[in-house]
């Protein structure tokens, strides 16, 4: 079953299919499902990015394209800086923030809701 769509945020986007975590083998694979069974345009995708304060900008950046396979030119050009909080438990759970694949696309958007929701009532 792919719950790729149920993503943090994804609800309250009703024009794009959208992902985010700090894993990049699920975003990669989050990609290849998109490409593979709806023969998107990796191009046409887009990234947004959000680091903790502490974090270095250009590293997380750098990390996200490596991993990625992907243009700097398919980030948004605005990376979300949130303050950090003290010490915390994120630093064992990403040094290089989050990132979000974005597919603007409302009609892949309604299928693919469609699809979990049918797989849901099983």
């Amino acid at each position: 079953m792919w719950v790729f769509i149920g993503g943090e945020g994804t609800k309250s986007n009703l024009r794009a299919v959208r992902l985010g975590n700090t894993d990049p083998r699920l975003i990669r694979k989050f990609i290849d499902f998109l490409v593979t069974f709806y023969q998107i345009d990796k191009k046409r995708l887009r990234f947004g990015l959000q680091i903790f304060g502490d974090m270095d900008k250009k590293a997380a950046l750098q990390f996200w394209i490596n991993h990625l396979k992907i243009s700097q030119k398919q980030f948004y050009p605005s990376i979300i800086i949130t303050p950090h909080r003290g010490v915390g438990n994120y630093r064992q759970k990403t040094k290089y923030g989050v990132v979000t694949v974005y597919f603007n696309n409302r009609k892949l958007r309604d299928i693919i809701c469609r699809a979990i929701e049918e797989e849901s009532m099983c």
